[in-house]
């Protein structure tokens, strides 16, 4: 009898025991963000529209952020040229600032392609979105 509890006991609390193993091994990757300073003001098309809005990145390594910092103005000059270059409409929803931060993903991308031969923005945030 007291085989047959120890057995039942030890295969109830064996798995337990992995699971908190495996969770400890495998540490959460860390995730990088960056604020892109000062805010960007840009006009929309359209009569007498225009943008303020804040924006963090999300970077997959200390690489990406120093290749971004390093070309801060190529990155600047890229979000500037895609925010400006819409309508007020357009952005107006969710789904058109949805759909902008995955153009302005894009965007940067390509432009760390272009001028420091790496990739590596994972995400857009909108910390702050005026538009008028």
């Amino acid at each position: 009898m007291r085989l047959v509890l120890l057995l039942c006991g030890f295969i109830l609390f064996t798995p337990t025991a992995f699971a908190e193993e495996e969770a400890e091994a495998a540490p959460a990757p860390e995730v990088i963000y960056l604020a892109l300073t000062p805010q960007f003001t840009v006009n929309l098309l359209g009569d007498k529209h225009y943008l303020r809005t804040s924006i963090q990145l999300q970077l997959a390594s200390d690489e990406t952020k120093d290749a971004i910092e390093a070309n801060a103005p190529a990155v600047r000059h890229t979000l500037i040229t895609l925010l400006s270059n819409n309508k007020i409409e357009d952005i107006s929803s969710i789904s058109g600032k949805m759909e902008l931060q995955d153009k302005a993903v894009k965007a940067l991308n390509e432009a760390l392609k272009k001028y420091a031969k790496k990739e590596g923005v994972d995400a857009v945030f909108f910390t702050e979105f005026v538009s008028q």
